[in-house]
């Protein structure tokens, strides 16, 4: 029987995912702020990025020690990190040379895609999860989350579009769907976790 989980297990996780959110805003004021030309962003975004690998860490670690540690979990983990990283240079290259090169043509439609590939792979990712996962239980939170997520993304842009649409709040580009439904799947989870 694995150990009942404690707060104490899952204390690591969280401040990791604390500090994560606040490296993020940080970057993004920062790169907003200061004209650090294109090295100087790309450490700050990569560095604020890689915050991701601490947090994955601490979740196996805690998983471990919950007994619910699948190899299909470890191998989404690292694609997860992975594809976060590619999304990240992904767009900083796209974003760089779309304002230095002036690309026109095909270069700029690959420029224009190049940070789906990211994106890409992590909705990837997430697949092979739900299809290499082999504990019915575990599958079956994973698609709770992933429902989850979906909901939220649904919801979440039905209201700001009717919002824009009456010119109560800014456009938000629609890239920004991945984004909001991975952290809906963060927060799902994390309610998950916090009820267990």
């Amino acid at each position: 029987m694995p150990p009942i989980p404690t707060a104490r297990s899952r204390h690591p996780v969280l401040l990791w995912c604390l500090a994560f959110c606040g490296a993020m805003g940080v970057a993004g004021l920062i790169v907003h702020k200061f004209d650090l030309g294109w090295a100087g962003t790309l450490a700050i975004m990569l560095t604020a990025t890689s915050m991701t690998i601490p947090i994955v860490r601490a979740a196996e670690r805690s998983a471990r020690f919950e007994g619910n540690l699948s190899p299909a979990m470890r191998r989404y983990n690292r694609r997860m990190v992975a594809g976060s990283l590619l999304y990240t240079l992904g767009l900083f290259l796209a974003v760089y040379a779309y304002k230095n090169w002036e690309p026109t043509g095909a270069l700029l439609w690959g420029l224009a895609l190049l940070p789906a590939a990211g994106a890409l792979a992590m909705v990837a990712a997430m697949a092979r999860l739900l299809i290499e996962e082999q504990d019915e239980y575990l599958r079956l939170k994973l698609a709770q989350s992933a429902l989850f997520g979906t909901g939220a993304l649904l919801v979440l842009a039905t209201i700001w579009g009717f919002l824009e649409q009456f010119r109560l709040v800014p456009h938000v580009p629609a890239w920004a769907a991945i984004p909001v439904f991975v952290i809906a799947i963060g927060v799902s989870r994390c309610l998950s976790w916090a009820r267990a």
